[in-house]
């Protein structure tokens, strides 16, 4: 019997060989010289089909809103590109009509944060920050929890010379709340979560060209909280909750000199530094790979060879996977492989262009492509093959958008032992101010694991690893994270796994 199954699973695994890798569709963003893809990110349905769009922005100065399920365009937006991938940004519904938005922060001659309607492309507002002279670049945009009171989430941007602040817009008329000058420009912006004690999240900056610094802000009135001195321009900072014990959730950055610093979100002291060499230009989590609760770190930038995974809590190597040039991008996904883990995608460019799928409890290569162009940005995108994984989005330097397939067609046909049509799931109410309920039915006795994902694809919480019986069943999440902390506003998935057979579902929290 078990040489039978062997024999099975070999059969079926070939589909995995035959369509790692394949492209389910592509887009070229034509133009005179440059159109390198800047950033790719999903888009909650935008077109009516109850599935996830793309928005892409190339610097032949057009961004791109296409069919999430066969590229076909749904609109474009006439503006300079971003600089960073953090410079594009899906939002939910800023102008009442319940469809997510988009926020672009632009350089080039336009120098601009534009809020545009993710159902027609129009310009719901925008911001010129030639107000203070020539302008600056936007290098950054990011969502922030609603602070005015709206009930819409509001919108960060951080600039460079010469307005050198870090600004808070209004999400929904885009009137500015804050806006304090750093006299340096402002690389990286987001909200950390309440770091002074009065129940209002506050802001973390990074700074260079003049002051190399991590500072963090008042998030109600962007008055300075602490500062602290980086030993190269402060590219990009996150956090990913509490590192040292006091409740308070810590800042993260990545700077020029190639270090990885976490500060104490109290007063900024150094909690763990890192040097992995290069420039680090971006920071992205990967949801807990070695179970010690705390999220890992994947840098990205220039000078960079290796694809690494960084333990969030301790700053120890996971795993490092060399590459075929620099790491231009290395983002998380949801788990491609089956293993409940989530998986890492990325590539590099100037000489030898590689798209890799890496296993993200690993680092193994899951499987890499050889691409025409260097790899300016990747994302995400829900299941478009139909074999109940995420699918994975591709911009590059010439360019080329592609949806491809995960590399898991046809394995869930392996080690399924529940029918596909077990999942009969529904979450109310959606969108939803905190509390939702989820509803599943189970045919048969199984392993049933549930979890709730951010637009990002960090997991922000567990909800049920455990063997359930025959029925249907009832779970309630409670719009926190694994830390007990309130879940900002914005689009969230939930994960019902059976066995190795998996859906996937969005839904929205507002507050």
């Amino acid at each position: 019997m078990r040489i039978l199954v062997f024999l099975l699973a070999i059969a079926l695994l070939l589909p995995y060989c035959l369509f790692a890798q394949t492209v389910l569709w592509s887009y070229h963003a034509t133009g005179s010289f440059w159109v390198h893809i800047r950033s790719i990110k999903n888009i909650e349905d935008v077109n009516g089909d109850n599935h996830q769009d793309v928005i892409a922005v190339s610097e032949n100065d057009t961004l791109y809103c296409l069919s999430g399920i066969n590229g076909n365009p749904i609109w474009k937006f006439a503006a300079d590109p971003c600089y960073l991938e953090r410079g594009l940004i899906s939002v939910p519904d800023l102008d009442g009509d319940s469809i997510p938005d988009v926020v672009l922060g632009t350089i080039w001659g336009t120098r601009s944060v534009f809020a545009i309607s993710g159902a027609t492309g129009d310009t719901i507002w925008y911001y010129d920050t030639h107000e203070y002279g020539s302008g600056g670049w936007v290098y950054e945009v990011a969502p922030m929890s609603d602070i005015d009171g709206d009930n819409v989430i509001d919108i960060l941007a951080s600039t460079g010379s010469v307005p050198d602040r870090a600004y808070l817009f209004s999400g929904a008329t885009g009137t500015k709340i804050w806006e304090p000058y750093i006299g340096a420009a402002v690389f990286g912006i987001r909200e950390i979560g309440d770091l002074n004690g009065d129940s209002i999240p506050d802001v973390a900056i990074g700074t260079g060209d003049g002051n190399t610094q991590v500072i963090t802000l008042n998030g109600i009135n962007g008055n300075q909280i602490w500062d602290e001195n980086l030993s190269g321009a402060g590219w990009t900072v996150i956090t990913i909750g509490d590192l040292n014990g006091d409740t308070v959730n810590d800042v993260i950055s990545g700077n020029m000199a190639g270090e990885i610093t976490a500060f104490s979100g109290v007063n900024g002291a150094t909690i763990w530094t890192k040097n992995i060499g290069g420039t680090v230009v971006d920071l992205n989590i990967l949801p807990d790979v070695n179970g010690n609760g705390f999220d890992e770190l994947l840098p990205s930038g220039t000078t960079m060879y290796n694809f690494y995974c960084i333990d969030g809590l301790t700053d120890s190597t996971l795993w490092s996977t060399p590459a075929a040039d620099q790491i231009f991008a290395s983002v998380s996904v949801p788990d491609i492989t089956g293993d409940a883990i989530g998986d890492v995608v990325g590539g590099t460019g100037y000489n030898i262009n590689v798209f890799y799928a890496l296993d993200g409890a690993t680092g193994d290569v899951i499987w890499q492509k050889s691409m025409s162009g260097c790899i300016e940005s990747c994302w995400w995108i829900e299941d478009i093959d139909g074999n109940g994984y995420p699918d994975i989005l591709v911009g590059t330097r010439d360019g080329w958008i592609y949806a491809l397939a995960d590399g898991n067609v046809g394995i869930e046909e392996v080690i399924t032992e529940v029918p596909s049509p077990f999942i009969h799931s529904s979450v109310q109410p959606n969108p939803s101010s905190g509390r939702v309920t989820i509803k599943y039915s189970l045919p048969s006795k199984t392993r049933v694991v549930i979890d709730i994902y951010s637009a990002a694809g960090e997991k922000i919480v567990n909800l049920s690893d455990r063997v359930e019986t025959t029925g249907n069943k009832t779970i309630e999440w409670n719009g926190r994270d694994k830390r007990g902390h309130k879940a900002p506003a914005g689009i969230y998935f939930y994960r019902i796994q059976l066995g190795d057979y998996s859906k996937t579902e969005k839904l929205m929290l507002v507050h």
